[in-house]
């Protein structure tokens, strides 16, 4: 026998965000970035200025993209700013978690920046962070 089930989605971005995102600083060299992938897994990193301030975001497929290219050892590459997308995709802690599913589909990306009114980094919500917004109701 089926189980009928609806399933529905709430909260907000705040409610199931990853706290203390590891950041890397635009000047760090890819070197430094390839350890970061490599130690945490994670499909891309909040890039900062040396003040702190969020100036893009680096993602996994920023970073590969460079060996889709003919000379991926080329001296154009060599720090984190060279490969970064700016501006970076951000979203307010205190929006649905509906509407960050919107525009992580709408800006193509498995993560966004979580940033407060003055723009300071408070997180990162990723796609399997979201998904602890949906539930089952019977």
């Amino acid at each position: 026998m089926e189980r009928e089930f609806a399933l529905h989605l709430e909260g907000r971005v705040e409610d199931v965000m990853s706290s203390n995102p590891v950041i890397i600083a635009r000047d760090e060299g890819l070197d430094r970035l390839l350890e970061l992938f490599k130690a945490y897994r994670f499909h891309g990193f909040p890039v900062v200025d040396g003040e702190g301030a969020l100036v893009g975001i680096v993602r996994d497929t920023d970073f590969i993209s460079m060996f889709a290219r003919k000379d991926p050892a080329s001296p154009t590459y060599r720090t984190v700013e060279d490969i970064m997308f700016a501006p970076p995709l951000t979203i307010s802690p205190k929006a649905t978690i509906q509407a960050a599913i919107m525009k992580m589909f709408s800006d193509q990306t498995r993560f966004l920046v979580v940033v407060d009114e003055a723009g300071k980094v408070m997180g990162v919500a990723t796609s399997i962070d979201l998904i602890k917004g949906i539930h089952i109701r019977a």
